[in-house]
């Protein structure tokens, strides 16, 4: 009898029979499910615990195996094991303290579930959540996480916004991170690897509810314009409630409104309402050929407006190069352009699995001591560049090899060799050095690892 075997008749006394998922089931694809296909190692077991007792159970037991194991949630870096994954994603409770105005929430729902019930018991108040709504929550929370609300608000991750978290250590023992001081700093932005997060305590606020958002599409000829519109509007000082998106939307993608090209997509968001929003955005609505599809919404609204993101999951072969900056010029925006647009031209399916996405106006400085953080982000910084090369899933390995080199080389492309570079941990790939990216935490947070994970088994983006 094999280690997994028998490890399948332990977990099977620890655990219900519907905690537990195989191969053959009908539930396996979707709950092994990784962004990047080429880290999929298609598990051979899949745990999906609904309460926190049955996660400490089957996390004991499992570390103490020789067994591959990794943490699932649902987000863009999820791994995958060979062996045994935790699937924590039936951890998805949720309450709302009026009084205290906080929520504690089930860290394996996606933020799309915390928007809609947020809504529905308390429809005045937001939260600091991320801006794609089928990612989890505490793989968000462990990588930084950026909102619309960000600019105002600051990460996910910071103090102010996460207060505590429900943890599994790697001996089933379960704790609250404000318990142990060192355990709650690791997971604001660490990386991940310092036990399973059940749950997290976040604060609440109230916020308005008419916010006017979603895209301004501009034909892809106006490119100067609207990179001098854009560089002029955040050269300037800017009220924290408004940010906005910039990419690219193919044409076979907009047959609904005629096009014959490519267009530029400025995704707006200005919580002050309409009126406000189009003297804000007065520049881009301006731009001959800019078709205008905003609308008043809620918070719940606007993620629904990225809803689609997960159609691509497990599609292609994925590498990431986020990137944080303190400004964007109107060079880094056209450099940024045509980048993609080469990638289009070198090879049309490279170039359909490349995402080039500006965050506008999507950071500030930490809310609350940046000592309170894990990663300490630089000082600065207002905007995040979001860059992703690929292949589709199906392509061989040398197409594999050049959308993986893209990635490496794409900073240098855009900003140029000389320019600081600062990337963000919710893209880390082997190519990147977790020194730089954690710069003066990164021994703490080594430490920590080895505290929290001794066997090195639940493969954080610091290596034990």
């Amino acid at each position: 009898m094999t280690e997994l075997d028998t490890s399948k008749a332990e977990l099977s006394a620890l655990l219900r029979p519907d905690e537990t998922i195989t191969p053959d089931s009908a539930d396996y694809q979707p709950n092994i499910q990784t962004w990047a296909s080429q880290k999929q190692l298609n598990p051979r077991l899949v745990i999906r615990p609904t309460s926190v007792e049955s996660l400490s159970k089957a996390v004991a037991y499992l570390y103490s195996t020789g067994l591959d194991i990794a943490i699932y949630g649902r987000g863009f870096m999820s791994p995958s094991a060979k062996d045994v994954l935790i699937n924590t994603t039936a951890l998805n409770d949720f309450h709302f303290d009026k009084h205290s105005e906080l929520v504690t929430i089930g860290a394996g729902q996606t933020w799309a579930e915390v928007f809609r019930k947020l809504g529905e018991v308390a429809p005045d108040y937001g939260v600091v959540g991320a801006r794609t709504p089928c990612v989890g929550v505490g793989g968000t929370i462990i990588s930084g996480g950026f909102s619309w609300l960000s600019a105002e608000h600051g990460c996910i991750s910071d103090s102010a916004n996460m207060l505590d978290a429900r943890v599994v250590k790697y001996d089933g023992s379960v704790v609250w991170a404000s318990s142990e001081p060192d355990l709650l700093w690791a997971l604001r932005g660490g990386g991940g690897g310092f036990g399973v997060i059940a749950q997290v305590v976040l604060r609440v606020f109230r916020y308005p509810q008419n916010i006017w958002a979603g895209p301004i599409l501009i034909p892809r000829e106006q490119l100067q314009a609207a990179a001098e519109g854009i560089a002029q509007f955040t050269s300037k000082p800017v009220d924290p409630k408004i940010t906005m998106l910039l990419y690219v939307v193919k044409k076979r993608l907009l047959e609904s409104i005629g096009t014959d090209s490519d267009m530029l997509l400025v995704h707006a968001f200005d919580a002050h309402g309409e009126d406000h929003g189009r003297a804000s955005f007065q520049w881009a609505l301006d731009i001959p050929g800019a078709v205008d599809q905003t609308k008043i919404t809620n918070l719940a609204g606007v993620a629904d407006l990225q809803d689609k993101v997960h159609t691509v999951k497990g599609s292609m072969k994925q590498f990431w190069s986020p990137l944080m900056l303190r400004e964007v010029t109107k060079e880094t925006i056209i450099n940024a352009i045509k980048w993609s647009e080469d990638i289009q031209r070198l090879d049309q399916s490279l170039g359909d699995c490349t995402f080039l996405i500006f965050e506008l106006l999507s950071s500030r400085n930490p809310a609350g001591s940046i000592t309170n953080c894990a990663w300490p982000r630089s000082t600065g910084t207002k905007h995040v560049l979001v860059i992703g090369t690929g292949c589709p899933s199906t392509a061989g390995k040398d197409k594999e090899y050049l959308a993986r080199d893209l990635a490496i080389h794409a900073a240098s492309k855009i900003l140029g060799e000389e320019a600081e570079k600062h990337y963000l941990p919710n893209g880390i790939e082997d190519f990147h050095d977790p020194k730089k990216i954690w710069g003066p935490h990164f021994s703490r947070l080594q430490g920590l690892r080895r505290l929290y994970d001794p066997r090195n088994k639940f493969k954080g983006a610091i290596n034990a």
